[in-house]
């Protein structure tokens, strides 16, 4: 009885696996897509540009590779004609925000896009909820970036790349938060900026200076 309760059981297994859909319920291959990654993240755009995204794949085993022209591109909603999308050239064509979508392998990447209909800000402003420009070692506090789009004041902080100029000081994130390293040395400066991420318009970016004190 043992011994075919035991066949019984394997059987059993060996029934699943024949009418399973994919091999993937059982094992997964090295050369399964595990990420794909849409480049830029975030652009604004103006009605009648045109931007160029890019589309790589990492799979499961480590290696990328370029799949901007194989993969299907799309919106959401699917419906909005905020922009139209072709192999990763988006081009703004009403103003509003959508996401473009890129999918290769049942896995797919995404990209934010603001489109302005007329106009995009001249400058963008920083601030910031330190209570001053002059900060501790250990500190963390949050920036924003803003500008006129369309005339309206909009919130841009997603669209716009952060940096710091001394990363041995203090250092910022994609989110624009930032951490004053505790071996920050006292007296020391860092300036964070923020860039617009654009196609051809031209901003004038923005930056703000912090002293390290104790």
């Amino acid at each position: 009885m043992p011994c075919l309760s035991r066949a019984i059981r394997l059987l059993a297994v060996i029934a699943v696996f024949l009418t399973c859909t994919s091999c993937s319920d059982f094992w997964v291959s090295n050369n399964s897509i595990a990420s794909l990654t849409v480049t830029p993240t975030t652009m604004l755009l103006k009605k009648g540009e045109t931007a160029n995204f890019t589309a790589s794949t990492t799979t499961v085993g480590g290696t990328t590779a370029d799949v901007t022209s194989t993969a299907t591109w799309s919106t959401t909603p699917a419906s909005s004609t905020v922009v139209s999308v072709s192999s990763g050239a988006v081009t703004a064509n009403a103003a509003g925000t959508v996401t473009v979508n890129a999918t290769s392998g049942g896995v797919t990447g995404s990209a934010t896009i603001l489109a302005a209909a007329s106009s995009l800000p001249g400058t963008i402003s920083i601030s910031s909820n330190a209570s001053s420009t002059t900060v501790v070692p250990g500190a963390t506090f949050k920036v924003t970036a803003s500008g006129l789009v369309d005339g309206t004041s909009t919130d841009l902080s997603s669209y716009v790349t952060w940096t710091s100029s001394s990363t041995s000081v203090a250092t910022v994130d994609a989110n624009g938060n930032v951490t004053v390293l505790g071996t920050a040395n006292v007296l020391s400066t860092f300036t964070i900026t923020a860039t617009a991420n654009l196609a051809s318009t031209t901003i004038s970016g923005d930056s703000s200076t912090f002293t390290v004190t104790i």
